[in-house]
């Protein structure tokens, strides 16, 4: 009978060789898309917390005549001095808001007659609260800032602030006649009813993303508020570099001070382009550091009568 050869079963080696380049290629090829559309899906959820935050802050407004300050205590009084004066509470606009997102259970735990940071609170404070943290964040899940590990090691942060003011110097510097005039809508101790936007509410930034870890306590006003300039500790009296405080570090660097905290970031986030805004009207989009530093002052301020067109 005669013989026939048989083909060795299986791939040559350099069939292997060239499967697996193939599969390299598509792997490269794809991988890509597909993070790109994790953090399209990502922005998509941040934008949606700011939505939920337009929705509770409008639900305030009407509930209270006026929409919640970041702090309930003056912007002198901070985490470094919360024990030593019983009318300093220092509870957050974020704080403040969780009835209206929500939050009914966590709220009721909280006990807002004293400090946001007296041991009564400090199990509220210890939770991660899901709306206030951007999905793209990397970052820590409790401050680090040892003003607050001497208090306790669990405050829970915050990927989002209140916009404030155009510069540090208009939040706490008092005018020619002693008086603050923050030109944001929500700041220490204010109480700013819609109507005092007179800017329009489409056209003034309400809440901004930040990725600062350390000084972005959710329960706690002292860092709550965010300015559109960075610090400037130098240039009286507005304490504002030219730079935007858009995605800019150091955003607050006062220096070793038992009556302060630095911030690394103030407006920012991890996403790869965009910083989130909430605006008064409830629509939220992103802008970036390459946004007109005259226009977003305007943006910023809720009664500086600008001319705003087209949004970037």
């Amino acid at each position: 009978m005669p013989r026939f050869s048989r083909s060795p079963s299986g791939f040559t080696l350099i069939e292997l060789l060239v499967v697996i380049g193939i599969i390299g290629l598509l792997v490269a090829l794809l991988l890509p898309a597909v993070q790109a559309a994790r953090e399209s899906a990502r922005r998509t959820q941040c934008l949606d917390n700011l939505k939920q935050m337009g929705i509770a802050l409008q639900h305030y407004a009407d509930a209270h005549g006026r929409l919640p300050p970041s702090s309930t205590s003056d912007v002198d009084f901070g985490v470094w001095n919360y024990e030593f004066d019983p009318d300093v509470h220092l509870h957050s606009w974020r704080s403040l808001l969780l009835p209206f997102v929500e939050g009914q259970n966590l709220a009721q735990s909280i006990d807002y007659d004293v400090s946001a940071l007296a041991p009564p609170n400090r199990p509220a404070a210890a939770m991660v609260v899901g709306l206030y943290r951007c999905p793209s964040f990397e970052g820590l899940d409790y401050s680090r800032e040892p003003k607050y590990t001497a208090i306790s090691n669990e405050f829970a942060i915050a990927n989002y602030m209140a916009m404030g003011a155009t510069t540090v110097g208009s939040l706490w510097g008092p005018d020619s006649n002693g008086i603050r005039r923050p030109d944001g809508a929500i700041f220490p101790v204010s109480g700013t009813r819609l109507r005092d936007v007179t800017d329009g509410l489409s056209r003034t930034i309400f809440v901004v993303e930040t990725r600062e870890q350390d000084a972005a306590v959710w329960i706690d006003g002292t860092g709550s508020a965010a300015v559109a300039r960075r610090f400037d500790i130098g240039v009286v009296p507005d304490y504002a570099g030219p730079e935007l405080s858009l995605n800019y570090a150091p955003y607050y660097e006062y220096g070793d001070s038992n009556d302060s905290i630095d911030s690394l970031y103030g407006p920012s986030s991890m996403h790869a382009s965009g910083i989130m805004h909430l605006f008064g009207d409830g629509s939220a989009r992103a802008i970036d550091e390459t946004v007109d530093p005259d226009l977003y002052d305007a943006l910023v301020t809720r009664a500086g009568d600008e001319v705003v067109g087209d949004l970037p």
